[in-house]
């Protein structure tokens, strides 16, 4: 599938069909549990899913993937966003990172459906590090954010264009763990944020 297919696709899809979707959905992950599959889809390639429940509202939960605060909820140091399709995340995990520096990770935004979900790759990545830019440069993720009530999001990560082979196989088990690990650094960020404004406002 093109990107360009595919974002006229997402638009499309979440804007009319992703609500009737959820309402279907008999398995929705329970608040404490990260579910985690791969599909084998039609055209060759794999999709790796993550799904979750956070105990925040869908504004406190979509700042995370749309400032650079709260993208910092997910682990970096450092992170600067330029929301707008065409746009970048840049984040940067040493204690000493800043803008333009070559340890930092760069994704780019292909599409986004406001408070709904975000599509994005990564334009950049360390030299050296576990996982290489031209595997991961076949591949794109759509995150995707809906409110279970008012006060909890269910977030679904879908990572798509995963090919057969062992860089692939590598790849997928970087982040079979690796977003396990950043949706629960997520949650404890989020909780901790919160219980600092409480405390700051004398809220309950």
């Amino acid at each position: 599938m093109s990107i360009v297919k595919f974002v006229l696709t997402l638009l499309i899809s979440v804007m009319i069909a992703m609500p009737a979707a959820v309402r279907a959905e008999g398995n929705a992950p329970q608040a404490d549990t990260i579910e985690a599959s791969i599909i084998e889809e039609n055209d060759g390639t794999r999709t790796l899913v993550h799904e979750a429940v956070i105990d925040a509202p869908l504004d406190r939960v979509w700042e995370s993937f749309t400032t650079a605060e709260g993208w910092m909820d997910w682990g970096p140091k450092f992170a600067r966003v330029d929301l707008r399709p065409g746009g970048t995340i840049e984040s940067g995990y040493a204690e000493d990172s800043v803008a333009g520096d070559p340890r930092n990770i760069v994704h780019r935004f292909l599409a986004i459906v406001p408070k709904q979900s975000i599509a994005m790759r990564l334009q950049s990545v360390p030299e050296g590090g576990p996982v290489d830019l031209e595997t991961l440069g076949q591949t794109w993720s759509v995150y995707e954010l809906e409110p279970v009530d008012e006060q909890r999001t269910r977030i679904r990560i879908n990572g798509y264009g995963y090919g057969e082979g062992e860089k692939f196989d590598r790849v997928i088990d970087f982040f079979f763990a690796g977003n396990k690990y950043s949706i629960e650094l997520l949650r404890r960020n989020i909780a901790a944020r919160i219980d600092r404004l409480k405390t700051t406002t004398g809220g309950e």
